[in-house]
Protein backbone atom coordinates (compact mmCIF):
# COMPACT_ATOMS: atom_id res chain seq x y z
CA UNK A 1 0.00 0.00 0.00
CA UNK A 2 1.24 3.74 -0.63
CA UNK A 3 2.66 5.41 2.66
CA UNK A 4 3.70 8.73 0.44
CA UNK A 5 1.84 11.37 1.84
CA UNK A 6 2.60 15.17 0.78
CA UNK A 7 2.22 18.61 3.49
CA UNK A 8 0.93 20.73 1.17
CA UNK A 9 1.34 23.48 4.48
CA UNK A 10 1.53 23.79 7.67
CA UNK A 11 0.81 27.40 9.53
CA UNK A 12 -1.18 28.12 12.59
CA UNK A 13 -4.38 30.84 12.31
CA UNK A 14 -3.80 33.86 14.11
CA UNK A 15 -7.45 33.31 15.13
CA UNK A 16 -7.81 30.33 16.10
CA UNK A 17 -8.48 30.69 19.86
CA UNK A 18 -12.06 32.24 18.45
CA UNK A 19 -14.15 29.76 18.50
CA UNK A 20 -17.47 28.76 16.85
CA UNK A 21 -19.69 28.29 19.48
CA UNK A 22 -18.57 27.22 22.97
CA UNK A 23 -21.26 27.46 25.68
CA UNK A 24 -20.18 26.30 29.35
CA UNK A 25 -21.77 27.26 32.99
CA UNK A 26 -19.52 30.24 34.59
CA UNK A 27 -19.78 32.13 37.13
CA UNK A 28 -23.27 33.29 37.22
CA UNK A 29 -24.47 29.77 37.45
CA UNK A 30 -21.93 28.59 39.93
CA UNK A 31 -23.36 31.36 41.91
CA UNK A 32 -26.47 30.71 41.49
CA UNK A 33 -26.15 27.41 42.16
CA UNK A 34 -24.57 27.89 45.96
CA UNK A 35 -28.16 30.59 46.76
CA UNK A 36 -30.13 27.88 45.28
CA UNK A 37 -28.79 25.17 47.40
CA UNK A 38 -27.72 27.61 49.95
CA UNK A 39 -24.22 26.58 50.21
CA UNK A 40 -21.64 28.49 51.83
CA UNK A 41 -19.31 30.56 48.61
CA UNK A 42 -15.97 28.87 48.35
CA UNK A 43 -13.97 31.49 46.37
CA UNK A 44 -10.56 32.95 46.47
CA UNK A 45 -9.16 36.01 44.23
CA UNK A 46 -6.72 35.89 41.98
CA UNK A 47 -4.46 38.73 39.58
CA UNK A 48 -5.81 38.25 36.04
CA UNK A 49 -2.01 39.46 34.94
CA UNK A 50 -3.51 43.25 33.70
CA UNK A 51 -3.30 44.60 37.15
CA UNK A 52 -6.94 44.02 38.42
CA UNK A 53 -8.78 41.43 40.54
CA UNK A 54 -10.79 38.63 39.61
CA UNK A 55 -12.86 36.60 42.17
CA UNK A 56 -13.36 33.11 41.48
CA UNK A 57 -16.05 30.14 42.96
CA UNK A 58 -15.09 26.57 43.10
CA UNK A 59 -16.75 24.71 40.49
CA UNK A 60 -15.89 20.99 39.80
CA UNK A 61 -16.86 19.10 36.13
CA UNK A 62 -15.32 18.23 32.80
CA UNK A 63 -15.58 19.91 29.87
CA UNK A 64 -13.93 20.09 26.70
CA UNK A 65 -11.91 21.96 24.34
CA UNK A 66 -13.70 22.92 21.11
CA UNK A 67 -10.94 25.23 19.03
CA UNK A 68 -7.57 23.94 17.53
CA UNK A 69 -5.51 25.00 20.31
CA UNK A 70 -5.66 26.87 23.26
CA UNK A 71 -3.38 28.28 25.75
CA UNK A 72 -2.99 27.41 29.12
CA UNK A 73 -2.16 30.50 31.13
CA UNK A 74 -0.64 30.91 34.73
CA UNK A 75 -3.34 33.60 35.41
CA UNK A 76 -7.15 34.05 34.12
CA UNK A 77 -6.17 36.22 31.44
CA UNK A 78 -4.32 36.60 28.15
CA UNK A 79 -1.40 37.97 29.85
CA UNK A 80 -1.07 34.80 32.13
CA UNK A 81 2.10 33.32 31.65
CA UNK A 82 1.89 30.46 28.93
CA UNK A 83 2.04 27.41 30.48
CA UNK A 84 1.21 24.88 27.70
CA UNK A 85 -1.21 23.92 24.99
CA UNK A 86 -4.14 21.77 25.09
CA UNK A 87 -5.26 20.47 21.85
CA UNK A 88 -9.33 19.72 20.65
CA UNK A 89 -11.35 17.64 21.97
CA UNK A 90 -9.28 16.97 25.23
CA UNK A 91 -11.15 16.97 28.40
CA UNK A 92 -10.35 19.68 30.56
CA UNK A 93 -11.25 19.21 34.59
CA UNK A 94 -12.69 22.72 35.98
CA UNK A 95 -11.97 23.64 40.19
CA UNK A 96 -13.04 26.55 39.53
CA UNK A 97 -14.58 28.99 37.57
CA UNK A 98 -13.48 33.23 37.13
CA UNK A 99 -16.02 36.07 37.24
CA UNK A 100 -14.37 37.24 33.60
CA UNK A 101 -14.83 34.13 31.57
CA UNK A 102 -11.87 31.99 32.41
CA UNK A 103 -11.62 29.03 34.75
CA UNK A 104 -9.21 27.15 36.53
CA UNK A 105 -8.37 23.27 35.36
CA UNK A 106 -6.43 20.48 35.34
CA UNK A 107 -5.11 19.84 31.78
CA UNK A 108 -3.15 17.70 29.35
CA UNK A 109 -1.38 19.78 27.06
CA UNK A 110 0.09 18.22 23.64
CA UNK A 111 3.04 16.37 25.19
CA UNK A 112 0.89 14.81 27.72
CA UNK A 113 1.69 16.69 30.54
CA UNK A 114 -0.69 17.24 33.91
CA UNK A 115 -0.98 21.27 33.95
CA UNK A 116 -2.79 23.11 36.67
CA UNK A 117 -3.91 26.19 34.98
CA UNK A 118 -6.47 28.74 33.38
CA UNK A 119 -8.29 28.91 30.51
CA UNK A 120 -10.76 31.01 28.80
CA UNK A 121 -14.44 29.64 28.69
CA UNK A 122 -14.90 30.50 25.00
CA UNK A 123 -12.88 27.93 24.62
CA UNK A 124 -14.55 24.91 26.58
CA UNK A 125 -18.27 23.08 25.60
CA UNK A 126 -19.94 21.30 28.22
CA UNK A 127 -19.82 18.03 25.76
CA UNK A 128 -17.90 16.71 22.97
CA UNK A 129 -18.38 15.38 20.12
CA UNK A 130 -15.49 13.17 19.61
CA UNK A 131 -15.74 9.50 20.03
CA UNK A 132 -12.22 7.79 20.57
CA UNK A 133 -10.97 5.17 18.16
CA UNK A 134 -7.73 2.71 17.95
CA UNK A 135 -7.98 1.03 14.90
CA UNK A 136 -6.29 0.67 10.89
CA UNK A 137 -8.40 2.67 8.06
CA UNK A 138 -7.89 2.59 4.61
CA UNK A 139 -8.77 5.48 1.95
CA UNK A 140 -11.20 4.89 -0.86
CA UNK A 141 -10.53 8.12 -2.61
CA UNK A 142 -7.80 10.77 -2.55
CA UNK A 143 -8.78 13.85 -0.20
CA UNK A 144 -6.93 16.44 1.93
CA UNK A 145 -6.07 16.02 5.35
CA UNK A 146 -7.43 19.21 7.62
CA UNK A 147 -6.10 20.72 10.79
CA UNK A 148 -9.64 21.12 12.34
CA UNK A 149 -12.58 18.93 11.71
CA UNK A 150 -14.86 21.74 9.32
CA UNK A 151 -14.14 23.30 6.16
CA UNK A 152 -14.18 26.82 6.66
CA UNK A 153 -11.57 26.64 9.67
CA UNK A 154 -9.86 23.60 8.34
CA UNK A 155 -6.41 24.24 7.26
CA UNK A 156 -4.91 22.08 4.34
CA UNK A 157 -2.06 19.75 5.81
CA UNK A 158 -1.41 16.82 3.94
CA UNK A 159 -3.33 15.28 1.27
CA UNK A 160 -4.38 11.15 1.60
CA UNK A 161 -4.50 9.25 -1.26
CA UNK A 162 -6.50 6.51 -2.29
CA UNK A 163 -5.47 3.05 -0.60
CA UNK A 164 -3.07 4.96 1.71
CA UNK A 165 -3.19 3.31 5.04
CA UNK A 166 -3.91 5.26 8.42
CA UNK A 167 -4.57 4.88 11.72
CA UNK A 168 -7.80 6.73 13.33
CA UNK A 169 -7.46 7.16 16.71
CA UNK A 170 -10.93 8.84 16.89
CA UNK A 171 -14.72 9.92 15.06
CA UNK A 172 -15.88 13.52 15.60
CA UNK A 173 -20.11 14.01 14.59
CA UNK A 174 -19.94 10.25 12.19
CA UNK A 175 -18.72 13.20 9.31
CA UNK A 176 -15.14 13.73 10.37
CA UNK A 177 -12.18 10.97 11.32
CA UNK A 178 -9.03 12.30 13.39
CA UNK A 179 -6.34 10.13 11.72
CA UNK A 180 -2.37 9.85 12.54
CA UNK A 181 -0.57 10.39 9.06
CA UNK A 182 3.46 10.87 8.34
CA UNK A 183 4.05 13.88 6.43
CA UNK A 184 7.22 13.62 3.72
CA UNK A 185 10.02 13.95 6.49
CA UNK A 186 8.39 10.81 8.08
CA UNK A 187 7.03 12.94 11.06
CA UNK A 188 3.64 11.85 12.64
CA UNK A 189 1.03 14.11 12.59
CA UNK A 190 -2.65 14.51 13.42
CA UNK A 191 -5.41 15.67 11.27
CA UNK A 192 -8.46 15.31 10.26
CA UNK A 193 -10.68 13.81 7.27
CA UNK A 194 -14.04 13.16 6.16
CA UNK A 195 -15.66 9.97 7.40
CA UNK A 196 -17.12 8.93 4.21
CA UNK A 197 -13.52 8.72 1.65
CA UNK A 198 -12.76 5.56 3.83
CA UNK A 199 -13.27 2.11 2.60
CA UNK A 200 -16.41 0.77 3.49
CA UNK A 201 -17.76 3.88 4.78
CA UNK A 202 -19.84 4.83 1.79
CA UNK A 203 -23.24 4.06 3.38
CA UNK A 204 -22.83 4.77 6.22
CA UNK A 205 -24.39 7.97 8.66
CA UNK A 206 -21.18 10.31 7.31
CA UNK A 207 -22.36 10.11 3.77
CA UNK A 208 -26.26 11.04 4.80
CA UNK A 209 -25.24 13.84 6.73
CA UNK A 210 -23.68 15.56 4.07
CA UNK A 211 -27.85 15.80 2.47
CA UNK A 212 -29.04 16.06 5.86
CA UNK A 213 -26.76 18.42 7.97
CA UNK A 214 -28.84 21.30 8.74
CA UNK A 215 -31.39 19.32 9.92
CA UNK A 216 -29.06 17.03 11.95
CA UNK A 217 -27.88 19.63 13.11
CA UNK A 218 -31.07 21.57 14.10
CA UNK A 219 -32.34 18.50 16.38
CA UNK A 220 -28.91 18.51 17.75
CA UNK A 221 -29.14 21.98 19.05
CA UNK A 222 -26.43 23.17 16.93
CA UNK A 223 -28.01 25.61 14.62
CA UNK A 224 -28.52 28.74 17.11
CA UNK A 225 -31.82 30.14 17.80
CA UNK A 226 -31.10 33.44 15.77
CA UNK A 227 -30.96 36.47 17.38
CA UNK A 228 -30.86 38.68 14.39
CA UNK A 229 -28.06 41.64 14.98
CA UNK A 230 -27.21 41.35 18.63
CA UNK A 231 -23.50 41.88 18.74
CA UNK A 232 -21.79 40.26 21.45
CA UNK A 233 -18.76 42.09 22.96
CA UNK A 234 -17.35 39.95 24.47
CA UNK A 235 -16.50 37.92 21.34
CA UNK A 236 -13.30 38.13 19.45
CA UNK A 237 -9.65 38.73 20.80
CA UNK A 238 -7.27 40.48 19.89
CA UNK A 239 -7.89 42.42 16.58
CA UNK A 240 -10.91 41.07 16.17
CA UNK A 241 -12.31 43.28 19.53
CA UNK A 242 -12.25 46.38 17.85
CA UNK A 243 -13.33 45.27 14.56
CA UNK A 244 -16.57 44.28 16.06
CA UNK A 245 -17.93 47.86 16.59
CA UNK A 246 -17.93 47.94 12.54
CA UNK A 247 -20.11 45.11 11.95
CA UNK A 248 -23.95 45.91 10.25
CA UNK A 249 -26.13 43.74 10.65
CA UNK A 250 -28.97 42.53 8.39
CA UNK A 251 -32.03 44.88 7.87
CA UNK A 252 -34.91 42.29 6.97
CA UNK A 253 -34.37 38.89 7.92
CA UNK A 254 -36.38 35.96 8.99
CA UNK A 255 -35.81 32.72 10.98
CA UNK A 256 -36.48 29.65 8.38
CA UNK A 257 -35.74 26.11 9.80
CA UNK A 258 -33.21 27.95 12.22
CA UNK A 259 -31.49 29.67 10.00
CA UNK A 260 -31.32 33.18 9.52
CA UNK A 261 -32.33 34.15 6.38
CA UNK A 262 -32.04 37.78 4.74
CA UNK A 263 -33.03 39.23 1.56
CA UNK A 264 -30.82 39.82 -1.25
CA UNK A 265 -29.50 43.67 -1.88
CA UNK A 266 -28.62 44.24 -4.95
CA UNK A 267 -25.57 47.25 -5.53
CA UNK A 268 -26.99 50.75 -6.45
CA UNK A 269 -25.78 51.82 -10.14
CA UNK A 270 -24.71 54.90 -8.06
CA UNK A 271 -22.44 53.62 -5.57
CA UNK A 272 -18.93 54.25 -5.40
CA UNK A 273 -17.12 51.04 -5.93
CA UNK A 274 -13.00 50.23 -5.50
CA UNK A 275 -11.80 47.01 -7.41
CA UNK A 276 -10.31 44.08 -5.07
CA UNK A 277 -9.63 41.66 -7.83
CA UNK A 278 -10.18 38.45 -8.74
CA UNK A 279 -11.27 36.29 -5.61
CA UNK A 280 -11.88 32.96 -5.33
CA UNK A 281 -15.91 32.41 -3.70
CA UNK A 282 -16.46 28.91 -1.84
CA UNK A 283 -20.05 28.71 -0.02
CA UNK A 284 -20.67 27.74 3.86
CA UNK A 285 -23.59 27.03 5.68
CA UNK A 286 -24.38 26.25 9.91
CA UNK A 287 -23.57 22.48 9.57
CA UNK A 288 -20.73 20.75 11.65
CA UNK A 289 -19.86 19.60 7.94
CA UNK A 290 -18.48 23.34 7.37
CA UNK A 291 -18.12 24.48 10.66
CA UNK A 292 -17.05 22.37 13.13
CA UNK A 293 -19.17 19.97 15.58
CA UNK A 294 -19.60 22.59 17.84
CA UNK A 295 -21.07 25.33 15.13
CA UNK A 296 -24.13 27.59 16.06
CA UNK A 297 -24.45 29.80 13.64
CA UNK A 298 -22.85 32.84 15.33
CA UNK A 299 -19.79 34.54 13.66
CA UNK A 300 -16.58 35.16 14.77
CA UNK A 301 -17.50 38.70 15.42
CA UNK A 302 -20.34 37.83 17.52
CA UNK A 303 -23.16 38.31 15.10
CA UNK A 304 -25.73 35.20 13.49
CA UNK A 305 -24.66 34.45 10.33
CA UNK A 306 -27.57 35.58 7.69
CA UNK A 307 -27.99 34.55 4.22
CA UNK A 308 -27.64 36.61 1.11
CA UNK A 309 -25.50 38.77 3.77
CA UNK A 310 -22.97 37.39 6.21
CA UNK A 311 -19.29 36.69 4.23
CA UNK A 312 -16.26 35.29 6.08
CA UNK A 313 -12.81 36.63 4.16
CA UNK A 314 -9.58 37.81 5.49
CA UNK A 315 -9.95 40.71 8.38
CA UNK A 316 -6.11 41.38 7.09
CA UNK A 317 -7.37 42.21 3.46
CA UNK A 318 -10.97 42.78 4.11
CA UNK A 319 -12.07 44.45 7.60
CA UNK A 320 -14.98 43.92 9.10
CA UNK A 321 -18.31 45.83 8.41
CA UNK A 322 -17.26 45.71 5.15
CA UNK A 323 -19.79 45.84 2.41
CA UNK A 324 -18.67 44.02 -0.56
CA UNK A 325 -20.23 43.50 -3.87
CA UNK A 326 -20.17 40.10 -5.52
CA UNK A 327 -21.74 39.72 -8.86
CA UNK A 328 -24.19 42.25 -8.23
CA UNK A 329 -25.36 41.99 -4.54
CA UNK A 330 -24.14 43.19 -1.35
CA UNK A 331 -22.81 41.44 1.49
CA UNK A 332 -21.32 42.16 4.81
CA UNK A 333 -17.73 41.00 5.94
CA UNK A 334 -18.41 39.59 9.14
CA UNK A 335 -17.18 36.11 9.77
CA UNK A 336 -13.47 34.07 8.90
CA UNK A 337 -11.80 30.52 8.46
CA UNK A 338 -8.71 29.27 8.67
CA UNK A 339 -9.24 27.94 5.02
CA UNK A 340 -10.29 31.97 3.84
CA UNK A 341 -6.87 33.85 2.98
CA UNK A 342 -5.82 36.37 0.54
CA UNK A 343 -8.14 36.80 -2.73
CA UNK A 344 -10.71 34.12 -1.22
CA UNK A 345 -14.30 34.84 0.30
CA UNK A 346 -16.61 32.14 1.38
CA UNK A 347 -20.53 33.22 1.25
CA UNK A 348 -23.11 32.07 3.64
CA UNK A 349 -25.63 29.76 2.60
CA UNK A 350 -28.61 28.06 4.43
CA UNK A 351 -28.16 24.48 3.40
CA UNK A 352 -24.95 22.07 2.48
CA UNK A 353 -26.57 20.79 -0.45
CA UNK A 354 -27.18 24.66 -1.40
CA UNK A 355 -23.49 25.15 -0.79
CA UNK A 356 -22.46 22.33 -3.05
CA UNK A 357 -24.69 23.05 -5.72
CA UNK A 358 -23.25 26.88 -5.97
CA UNK A 359 -19.93 25.25 -6.15
CA UNK A 360 -16.21 27.47 -6.34
CA UNK A 361 -16.02 29.68 -8.35
CA UNK A 362 -13.51 33.11 -9.35
CA UNK A 363 -15.20 36.72 -9.92
CA UNK A 364 -14.58 40.21 -9.61
CA UNK A 365 -15.30 41.85 -6.12
CA UNK A 366 -15.37 45.41 -5.18
CA UNK A 367 -15.66 47.34 -1.92
CA UNK A 368 -18.19 49.89 -1.22
CA UNK A 369 -16.90 53.22 -0.50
Amino acid sequence: MKKFMTVICICVSFFMAVPVSAKVQGYKEAEDFYKKEKKTEKSFWVEDGNGKKVQALAKEDTVYVTVKEEIIRSMPGENGKNLGKVLLGEAVSRVAVCDNGWSKAYCKDEKGRKILGYISDASLSEHTSVVEKNEEVTAGKDCDILDFPGKKDGEVVGELLEMDEVHRTAQVDDIWSRIVYQDEEGKERTGYIPTNVLEDQESNTASKEIVNAVENDKSSGKVADASAGVISQSEGKGIFADAVEDVTTAGNSSVVNGVQVGTPVAVSSEAVLKPLGTFRITHYCPCSICCGPWANGITSTGVTATTNHTIAVDPSQIPYGSKVVINGQVYVAEDCGGAIKTNCIDIYVATHEEGESRGVYYTDVYLMQ
